[in-house]
């Protein structure tokens, strides 16, 4: 059941537009830095810097809503069967099952995935993220080790556990 204040909230997801470019890495920073205290810089994150060039193809979207980003979520292809979930984000004040805005990114990054006709899905989440941990194992995540990771994987290693998602 919505509160009160989330039943008039309308959440879109949408393509990245580089007119957000901006208002993505204020938005992901502010998340890692403040919320779970990770110290990155944008600098630590090239898809933070140019967003467009470093998802092609793959994709990056953002849930919005009253035209602010509440959400990201990317895709980064790295071959043709290996996938990379980053950027997975939603701002404190809307997430949960009720307006299930995790679940709506989620499940856009998995269908570009399987249009990609990607195998595998990897992704590195801060160990202090356990809520991120639940959402995962509860969507078929798998929790591996590092040392499993395809060729191309690169992560700022904060700790982080790995999963991996087999497409099928």
């Amino acid at each position: 059941m919505l509160k009160p204040e989330q039943q008039r909230i309308i959440i879109t997801i949408v393509n990245f537009d580089p007119e957000d470019q901006r208002e993505v890495k204020d938005f992901v920073l502010g998340i890692q830095n403040n919320e779970f205290h990770l110290d990155f810089l944008d600098t630590d994150q090239p898809d933070l810097l140019d967003t467009k060039a470093f998802y092609e193809g793959g994709g990056f979207w953002t849930a919005k809503n009253e035209g602010l980003i509440v959400g990201t979520i990317g895709l980064q292809r790295l071959d043709d069967f290996n996938g990379v979930l980053r950027k997975m984000f939603v701002k404190k004040e809307f997430r949960g099952r009720a307006l299930n805005i995790a679940q709506q990114l989620f499940n856009t990054l998995l269908d570009k995935a399987r249009k990609n006709r990607q195998t595998t899905i990897w992704l590195d989440t801060p160990a202090v993220a356990t809520a991120s941990h639940k959402f995962y194992e509860r969507n078929g995540f798998i929790q591996t080790d590092k040392i499993d990771l395809p060729k191309g994987y690169s992560f700022p290693d904060k700790n982080s556990k790995i999963y991996k998602l087999a497409i099928v």
